[in-house]
């Protein structure tokens, strides 16, 4: 898991960090970089953890219920439903209408609900360690 510094920065300095990293990632994608600083920069870990957070929204947005999303990603419940709620806020509409416009995630997302083998959605969610693996 991501650790952060408990060594905070001035709220000016975080503010004008943050704009330069997002205005970084941005003319790398538009350099068609973008694989490749995502390979470079982040860790396994952090890029496994952006793609799940991305196909969740997908996901809510097609209405599948918390418990399956769970199961298919393999994430808590708990963290489903922040999401949930953070996407009935509205939270999540300019990833929806810029990122997700292209069908590839769908395409990938729909791929994943194929390959599940839950008797119809029926079983019930993966969460905490040392639980079975739903083959």
């Amino acid at each position: 898991m991501p650790h952060v510094s408990f060594n905070k920065l001035e709220d000016d300095e975080r503010k004008a960090l943050y704009r330069s990293f997002v205005k970084a990632l941005e003319k790398a994608f538009r350099a068609d970089k973008g694989f490749a600083i995502m390979q470079e920069f982040f860790t396994h870990t952090e890029r496994e953890m952006f793609a799940k957070r991305l196909a969740v929204v997908v996901l809510i947005k097609k209405d599948i219920p918390s418990s399956k999303i769970a199961m298919m990603l393999k994430m808590s419940r708990v963290t489903i439903d922040t999401m949930v709620v953070k996407y009935d806020a509205g939270k999540y509409t300019h990833l929806i209408n810029t990122a997700l416009k292209d069908k590839g995630v769908g395409d990938i997302i729909d791929a994943i609900m194929q390959n599940m083998n839950t008797a119809g959605g029926l079983m019930p969610p993966y969460v905490g360690r040392g639980r079975k693996k739903i083959s």
